[in-house]
């Protein structure tokens, strides 16, 4: 559990709603947009689920998932789960407190030299 800073003046706040669930071409977009107003050389970390990871595998002749076949959910299904994924405030809570803790670390750090 990160400490709380949401006093804190740089403590930072997503809006869910801009960074859910969006096709390809808007993804693109978005990232030109960020490469117009930051730079192509602007880092980022960047996390992208795509159909091909909304995956399963049945359950082999060893009681276990046979991992040699992936199965795929159909296109209405697979879109459910990367919607419900997209507005899953738990993620970004967590991402969220991990930046926020990041940040406090970077800016408290004390010199060692």
């Amino acid at each position: 559990m990160g400490l709380d800073y949401s006093q804190d003046p740089c403590y930072i706040t997503f809006v869910p709603e801009i960074l859910m669930y969006r096709t390809l071409s808007q993804l693109r977009d978005s990232i030109n947009q960020l490469i117009v107003e930051q730079g192509e050389d602007a880092p980022v970390a960047a996390f992208i689920f795509t159909k091909n990871d909304v995956i399963y595998y049945n359950e082999g002749d060893d009681g276990f998932p046979d991992l040699n076949e992936e199965k795929f959910l159909n296109d209405e299904d697979t879109d459910e789960v990367l919607v419900d994924l997209g507005s899953c405030d738990y993620i970004y809570e967590q991402v969220n407190e991990i930046i926020g803790d990041e940040v406090n670390r970077i800016r408290h750090k004390v010199a060692t030299y």
